[in-house]
């Protein structure tokens, strides 16, 4: 697809361009608890009291008049911005912000909208040049970090006065250490997509509770209740399968190694057996702990029961949506955005009264439940300055409104008395909106083109408050049971990715690489049954001896730093 560019005075948007991109594949699908308004109080004026908060007059660098840290004269500037075209929604007519942004800023943005497919490719080929426009959005963590420490990105730090309402939430007691881990040499470089309200999304297991129903069989509370279940549905259900998960064995083996006691591989990474152990607030290296046996043991007995599905390893999601809509699994282990929004109503169409619900996190062999869910705030999807561009406090300026009460309004919602309206305090899509939008494949999606929000991943302060009134009941009834969960210390947010010196960056790379080729050139081999268990502590000697207790070191000497 052709790329374009359009010349518009803004449109910063709501959060997800679709809701497979943002909880699936990319694996930043930063997901808060149903109610959490945490930071919220924040929304306005909650910087630094020592520096965000001070009053400033004269002259910016860029000519303008300011004092008490609000420009009173704005001179028009054009500002470029290259953000990624949606996948699912189609670009509205008008954009809300467009009209908000140039009367309060004053400022026009030259917008270069890249197709979906190609926004790694440019962004490479930008970054290779540091011929940057002067905001690229939609860049990751590890982009930020190794390009950060070159100088080709703005050090938030050094204009914190322009950004009091940003700098108050991600330095918050309840962000900063995950703040620190996305600094780089101590240097903040990128604006975060935070969470003001966002509907609870975690990995968990769901099964057919309709099948369950048919076999009179209690709900799972542990994994061999668990187990037993899939074995007892199989045998009247001979041509299913009791499990699988997407993104292949590493994925599979992330989601159930820290449900069963251990770790190691989290979301969609396949390279990283490092995870952050929350009984002894360290990083561990997962294959190589004690423990982590129980997974193999447990993926190796699905296997040869043929309980677990052998085409696991290759299973991407377009695979895994057909075979759980065809009826094949009995149970899958993925998050409960696909599960209530994209695996049930593809099921219902050849069994209407079926439908997978998730599971509470499994009772493990020591007796205790813990599961993932998605960081809190969704953080592998920011926004960098140009150090190059002309105008760097109108910029961030600009950019820390969204983090405001009235930015966030308008970015999540559109326009009051347009788009929404205030009921009971609460900010409510209009019908007709809703109704206008009746028969889409993603109700969601379609509303937030409506509402010219979600689109070129331009929201910063997410609020999701509209998914109740626009999502199935039983989505919204499972966010419910993840807080309660999350609340009782049986989920964990997944912790964002740790900042390393140059010199650790190099050996991780070096250490990670050598213990995933290994890894995984025999994983497969111990659950399929081609290896004995036998044989499993020469994997873990070998794994030590290509440097997975030096790669602990790096990891846990990189956490210390930052606590």
């Amino acid at each position: 697809m052709k790329k374009k560019t359009v010349a518009l005075f803004l449109t910063l948007g709501l959060v997800l361009s679709s809701i497979l991109t943002g909880c699936g594949d990319t694996g930043s699908d930063g997901s808060s608890a149903a109610g959490n308004t945490d930071g919220s109080s924040q929304a306005s004026g909650g910087g630094d009291s020592s520096e965000a908060g001070t009053e400033q007059s004269g002259e910016t660098q860029d000519g303008t008049e300011q004092s008490g840290g609000t420009e009173t004269e704005k001179e028009e500037i054009t500002v470029t911005m290259m953000v990624t075209e949606p996948l699912t929604q189609e670009l509205p007519e008008s954009f809300p912000l467009l009209d908000a942004i140039k009367e309060k800023f004053n400022i026009n943005l030259e917008l270069t909208i890249v197709p979906g497919a190609d926004y790694g490719t440019k962004k490479a080929t930008v970054l290779g040049t540091a011929n940057l426009p002067d905001v690229v959005c939609g860049m990751t963590v590890d982009e930020v970090k190794q390009y950060g420490a070159s100088g080709m990105f703005l050090n938030l730090d050094e204009y914190k006065s322009y950004a009091p309402d940003y700098f108050g939430l991600v330095d918050g007691e309840d962000r900063a250490i995950e703040t620190n881990k996305m600094r780089v040499n101590g240097n903040l470089y990128c604006f975060e997509k935070l969470e003001k309200y966002r509907v609870a999304i975690a990995p968990l297991i769901g099964i057919r509770m309709d099948l369950l129903e048919e076999q009179n069989i209690a709900v799972p509370t542990t994994f061999e209740e668990y187990y037993d279940a899939l074995v007892k549905i199989k045998e009247a259900h001979p041509e299913m399968y009791g499990f699988s998960t997407r993104n292949g064995t590493n994925y599979m083996i992330g989601n159930f190694a820290y449900s069963m006691g251990t770790g190691g591989f989290p979301t969609f990474n396949t390279t990283r057996g490092m995870y952050l152990e929350p009984t002894t607030n360290t990083y561990v290296y997962g294959p190589t702990d004690e423990k982590f046996t129980r997974v193999v043991e447990f993926l190796g007995k699905a296997y040869k029961d043929g309980i677990l599905h052998p085409d696991y390893a290759n299973m991407d999601k377009d695979t895994m949506f057909e075979k759980l809509s065809n009826g094949e699994l009995i149970s899958v282990f993925d998050n409960n955005s696909f599960i209530s929004r994209t695996y049930n109503p593809a099921l219902q169409q050849i069994a209407p009264d079926a439908y997978f619900d998730i599971l509470e996190p499994l009772k493990d062999q020591d007796g205790n439940r813990r599961a993932y869910r998605y960081n809190k705030d969704w953080t592998d999807n920011v926004a960098v300055v140009s150090s190059r561009t002309e105008y760097p406090e109108r910029i961030v300026e600009m950019m820390n409104w969204l983090y405001t009460e009235e930015g966030s309004l308008i970015s999540n919602f559109g326009v009051e008395g347009v788009h929404y309206d205030m009921v009971d305090g609460v900010p409510t899509i209009k019908q007709e909106i809703i109704d206008e939008c009746a028969g889409a494949d993603d109700l969601t999606s379609a509303v937030l083109g409506k509402l010219g929000a979600g689109l070129l991943g331009m929201g910063y302060y997410i609020d999701e408050t509209f998914s109740a009134q626009v999502s199935d009941p039983i989505y919204m009834d499972q966010a419910e049971r993840i807080t309660a969960w999350t609340e009782a210390g049986e989920l964990d947010f997944l912790p964002n990715w740790l900042s390393f010196t140059e010199e650790e960056q190099e050996k991780v790379t070096e250490i990670e690489q050598n213990l995933s080729n290994i890894f995984n050139q025999e994983i497969d081999a111990f659950i399929t049954g081609k290896k004995s268990m036998d044989e499993w502590p020469a994997l873990v000697e070998k794994l030590k001896g290509a440097g997975s207790e030096e790669l602990e070191g790096i990891f846990n000497a990189a956490y210390d730093r930052i606590k």
